[in-house]
């Protein structure tokens, strides 16, 4: 058994874990939040990302041995996207009373390998001429520079925890579904390939999760009134 073949045998745990996570993703959004379901199938789906994280890695290293550098880089790449949110996403609950210890040097570190893959992503975009690849690169900056806004302000809100929450999960989310729509589901159904199914596949989930993070916004981010002080 040559490396190659035993770096492609994490193809179908992968799939394995990619498939819980698609269930519990879409359980834990549609049950009441805070719930004791909700928690459950949250934690689920954290821990077959990890999962999903762990067995992409092998799978970007066979691809970059056979010379795809493009499958590679994102197959990588996503995989550092995940772990940075799944990361984000556990410690905002567990330690939502303690900014400080949020945005220590694990997440510092942590945003910035994001911000560095996601500039390296997008040059093998350009070398290969995948306009695709460059964009959905440009995420890896985006996401380092909101994570030292975050610094530099300090929260904004009692409720910053579950805005770094929700937005984590979001983007776990968007990558998730990225992931099955443009690697699973065309496997599944080679008919599905064609340009304009794949624009869908990177575009789509990008726009829901544009339109999820601006009705969480309003759910739950909203400026609470100052109470007016009465006149004597």
């Amino acid at each position: 058994m040559t490396w190659t073949q035993l770096l492609s045998g994490f193809a179908t745990p992968h799939a394995l874990m990619g498939t819980v996570a698609l269930v519990t993703f879409w359980t834990a959004a549609l049950v009441r939040k805070g719930s004791t379901v909700h928690k459950a199938a949250g934690k689920i789906y954290l821990l077959a990302m990890i999962g999903v994280v762990i067995t992409a890695m092998p799978l970007a290293l066979a691809n970059a041995i056979k010379g795809y550098w493009v499958n590679a880089a994102f197959l990588g790449y996503l995989a550092i996207l995940v772990a940075h949110a799944c990361r984000s996403a556990w410690l905002a609950i567990r330690w939502k009373r303690d900014f400080e210890r949020f945005t220590g040097m694990g997440f510092r570190i942590s945003a910035a390998l994001v911000g560095l893959s996601g500039l390296a992503v997008s040059v093998v975009g350009m070398f290969f001429g995948a306009w695709l690849l460059i964009i959905f690169g440009l995420i890896g900056p985006m996401v380092a520079l909101d994570a030292r806004k975050l610094i530099r302000n300090g929260p904004q809100s009692p409720k910053w925890w579950l805005k770094e929450h929700y937005g984590a999960m979001i983007g776990n989310g968007v990558a998730t579904h990225i992931a099955f729509l443009q690697i699973g589901l065309i496997r599944l159904i080679p008919e599905l390939g064609s340009s304009i199914i794949q624009h869908l596949a990177w575009f789509g989930p990008l726009a829901v999760a544009f339109a999820a993070g601006y009705w969480l916004d309003r759910r739950y981010m909203r400026p609470t009134a100052k109470p007016v002080r009465a006149v004597p």
